[in-house]
């Protein structure tokens, strides 16, 4: 047995035929060789066979170390791959193409979960990598720039730059890979590997050699074959040469077998070289030297991955509180399931795909894919049912294809906007890689990952949805990646991708499987799940689109945010600098909560879109479609400041520049508002569009303060005013204000033209559009119109002994209109084929009763009565009167 004393690990080595395993001495460099196990190999066999025969020869290899801890495993492998994840992607050359997508850590986890209890602690390495990594460490070689080359079945490739493997920057071709490079009019290993050697001996002598040892051999008697090394040298040198001058390369390790016919080659590879050849070392031992260094490379990864939400909000409690019923405001609304089940947990979900051969899951943007394959698998192997699992991160186009592909809609350097991507999920996938993704048989075969329902298995499909604050909590911690990326942008920037070009092409996919999912999955959660089967789900949708609901809205802070939020709504994480926003009613962003028997499980509110719109939306889905025209949201600007003087696009601009069907009118509604508050709106009469564009420049080219009042009026706002602000109207909330802006749904398309001098909450400036606002300023809002024309008039229409009901009158442009209902005890409404999207205003609780359902309302809380509810009432709870806010698509919407 070897000494205890010193730490030791897993290295493995994959060739094309075969696969070796040994225990290294990590203190001295060196593999046991006692503890080797190696075992030849079909590559063409199917994936499961191939992986018995691998666990099959590290088990040998550990029975021989013993029970001593293992600190980790490092595994050289061939390429590609995606060595990060541990994916195999080999395609294209007969070796290991039943393995392609095969997630290799979790599977190896899975089997040796005894012996590295961290998947983290399991690493890959390009096989070539892994060899120069090894020689590099065993012969502690000091050069600055090292370039190790492979001849074998093809031709491996490693560049090392002080230390440190590079797969790009400057003289390194992408990945570091040679192989796949044009040579002759040609590809390199066309001309430099084994099949080169064996189809030139067979056309030039007309005999099969068995390898290049035997061809080798009869070099020492023939001077024609002594000509096909010289050849082969030529080739070779003339292909390195320029690569390694341009990295600079001051060392040249040679591996593999075919390079100990060295001798015989050498002639013709050095004759290439006009300058000082680089110092040239021989391996003695090529693949002991890949699996040294594939511990090497395990050994100095990072294992830490950082938290994986970056946020002071709370998770959803997926358990239902037990204590007495809510008193106030919900921050956790849900909509209470009459038929189905909502289960908890992996296990449950393991048991529920007992039996099944092939699963895929597919999901939304943000899954935990790592975290969730590794719990589902864990609960899988408690019963018994071996599993292999492929990633559908395999099946897409390359970065640099989506990249060009995508870039046209993300507006270049702008900060902020880009345009609407058309297309759909498809356009981001390989045919042929997706193609060759397929199940494996004698195990549960599981396909994961976004867009895994686009495959052609025959299988169960189940489907992740993720809440939109949480994708973006998890975005700013590094956490999530843009659609077909392997690269994290910053929050910013990936949010913008996101927004114009992940979420419509996956709302898109949604949309098209929603019908064939048959398990949902509330992906929000580290360490658990909720889910439920699409019986459920499909009854829970039906019910919900025919019934009151409310969305789960969710609180951000902002650099004019207040304290309004903080002090009327509990449940919330005090420990933030404000709350700016609560996004009441945002459909692109907000979720749904289902809950039954205490269990909750939220989905994205446009499913319900996808599931039945005219359910939903009435007579307006003629014009809206799926998408939902409205939203409420909150401006706390209490103890807080001004928003930032701004307005919206035209109808014509947001449609040509973002690509938007409709533009982001708004209006103010002021649910509170100290003695002191006002909101800016509209032009002065004496307004110089030109003096005030120079006024805008100056201020951000001078970075100094602007007189804003010499160019926009100021008016007092007082509880319950609602302000008109269509597109091109100049605008901004005041301090000391809680605003429910009522509003159509598109909304980030926000033209800031001044900011008071104001810094983000991280320190930074925040983005002006000045030019965009000056091609959608509405000049003619000045004067004594503002008054007359964008603040509301309050009309009674109707009323009854203890109800009245009133028209705040909206600005013609708006499509959409705002009634108040006043009441001490109740008042029936029909909603005549509309959906009526409503806030308590004032009041402590109300109930809202459609068809035989219930729902207790709070004061400030935000709910919708769908379009196929036809008609609900509402009761007042509390002592004294109450408002309600209502808002719907103006009947000539049709």
């Amino acid at each position: 047995m070897p000494e205890t004393n010193h730490e030791f690990a897993l290295g493995i080595d994959i060739g094309g035929s075969h696969i070796t395993a040994s225990v290294v001495n990590v203190e001295e460099k060196r593999r046991l060789a006692e503890t080797t196990c190696k075992i030849y190999l079909d590559p063409k066999q199917e994936a499961s066979a191939i992986l018995s025969i691998w666990t099959d020869c590290i088990r040998q290899c550990l029975d021989k170390f013993g029970d001593q801890p293992l600190i980790g495993i490092g595994i050289s492998i061939p390429g590609p791959a995606n060595y990060e994840k541990g994916i195999s992607e080999l395609l294209g050359n007969d070796k290991y193409e039943k393995l392609f997508g095969l997630d290799l850590r979790n599977y190896l986890h899975l089997n040796f979960k005894g012996r590295v209890d961290d998947s983290s602690k399991i690493r890959f390495i390009n096989d070539a990598n892994s060899f120069l990594v090894g020689e590099a460490w065993i012969k502690d070689l000091k050069q600055a720039n090292i370039v190790a080359i492979t001849l074998g079945t093809g031709i491996g490739s490693g560049f090392m730059r002080d230390g440190e493997m590079v797969n790009s920057g400057h003289g390194v071709p992408e990945r570091g890979e040679v192989f796949n490079l044009p040579f002759k009019n040609r590809w390199s290993e066309d001309y430099i590997s084994t099949r080169w050697f064996l189809k030139t001996y067979h056309d030039r002598f007309g005999v099969k050699a068995k390898n290049v040892k035997e061809i080798a051999d009869q070099a020492l008697t023939s001077s024609k074959v002594r000509d096909l090394f010289e050849e082969f040298g030529l080739n070779l040198g003339a292909f390195l040469a320029p690569i390694l001058r341009e990295f600079g390369a001051e060392s040249l390790i040679f591996g593999g077998n075919v390079s100990k016919a060295y001798p015989l080659f050498r002639e013709g590879f050095e004759s290439s070289f006009n300058e000082k050849l680089p110092m040239v070392y021989f391996s003695d031992d090529t693949e002991g030297a890949s699996i040294v260094g594939a511990v090497k490379h395990m050994l100095t990864s990072h294992f830490d991955a950082g938290p994986k939400r970056l946020t002071k909000q709370f998770l959803l409690p997926i358990e239902e509180s037990r204590e007495k019923e809510q008193s106030s405001y919900d921050v956790y609304p849900s909509f209470e399931l009459t038929s189905g089940l909502i289960e908890t947990g992996y296990l449950s979900l393991a048991k529920e795909l007992a039996g099944h051969t092939q699963v895929c899951i597919d999901g939304y943007q943000g899954v935990d894919w790592e975290g969730f394959i590794q719990n589902l698998t864990m609960a899988l192997d408690t019963l018994n049912i071996p599993c292999i699992c492929f990633n559908m991160s395999s099946a897409y186009k390359n970065d640099v294809e989506i990249d060009a592909m995508v870039s046209p809609y993300l507006g270049g350097e702008d900060p902020v906007f880009g345009k609407l991507y058309p297309g759909d999920l498809n356009d981001f996938l390989d045919t042929t890689k997706l193609n060759s993704i397929q199940p494996t048989k004698n195990c549960l075969s599981i396909l994961y990952g976004t867009g895994s329902a686009l495959s052609n298995w025959n299988s169960e499909l189940i489907y992740i949805d993720m809440p939109k604050n949480e994708i973006q909590y998890r975005s700013r911690a590094g956490g999530v990646l843009n659609l077909g990326m392997n690269h994290v942008l910053p929050p910013k920037k990936q949010y913008k991708r996101m927004f114009f070009v992940d979420w419509p092409v996956l709302n898109k996919h949604k949309q098209k499987i929603l019908r064939s999912i048959d398990y949902m999955i509330d992906g929000q959660y580290l360490d658990t799940i909720s889910w439920c089967n699409s019986s459920t789900l499909l009854q829970g949708l039906e019910q919900i689109t025919s019934n009151v609901f409310r969305v789960r809205p969710w609180f951000e802070s902002g650099v004019w945010g207040g304290d309004w939020i903080k002090n009327h709504i509990g449940g919330l994480n005090t420990e933030v600098v404000n709350y700016a926003w609560s996004f009441e009613f945002i459909v692109p962003e907000n979720g749904v909560i289902f809950s039954q028997k205490g269990s909750r499980l939220e989905i994205s509110f446009d499913t319900l879109m996808y599931f039945d719109n005219k359910a939903v939306l009435g007579d307006a889905a003629a014009v809206f479609g799926t998408d939902f025209p409205i939203r409420f949201d909150f401006l706390d600007t209490f103890d807080g400041g001004n928003l930032s003087l701004q307005c919206h696009p035209s109808p014509e601009f947001i449609k040509n520049e973002f690509s938007e069907p409709f533009t982001q009118d708004e209006t103010y509604y002021m649910l509170d508002a100290a003695p002191d508050a006002k909101v800016y709106l509209g032009f002065n009469e004496d307004i110089d569009p030109n003096a005030f564009h120079e006024a805008l420049k100056e201020s951000e080219h001078k970075a100094t303060p602007m007189d804003v009042e010499k160019y926009v009026q100021v008016h007092p706002a007082k509880k319950h005013d609602l302000f008109l602000i269509p597109h091109g109207t100049i605008h901004c909330s005041g301090k000391n204000g809680m605003v429910l802006e009522i509003s159509s749904t598109p909304y980030i398309y926000t033209f800031k033209m001044y900011d008071w001098m104001r810094k983000d909450l991280d320190g930074n400036n925040r983005p002006l559009n000045i030019s965009r606002a000056m091609k959608n300023l509405d000049f003619t809002c000045k004067g004594a119109s503002v008054k007359t024309e964008y603040i509301s008039k309050q009309i009674m229409i109707d009323q009854g002994e203890r109800w009245k009901i009133w028209r705040l009158t909206t600005h013609a442009k708006h499509f959409y209109e705002v009634f108040r209902f006043e009441f001490d005890d109740r008042l029936a409404i029909q909603n005549k084929h509309q959906c009526h999207v409503l806030s308590l205003v004032e009041g402590d609780k109300i109930k809202i009763v459609t068809e035989g359902r219930s729902m207790i309302v709070h004061y400030a809380e935000t709910f919708v009565v769908p379009a196929a509810a036809q008609r609900y009432e509402l009761i007042n709870l509390g002592s004294t009167s109450v408002k309600v806010i209502q808002s719907s698509v103006k009947p000539e919407y049709k």
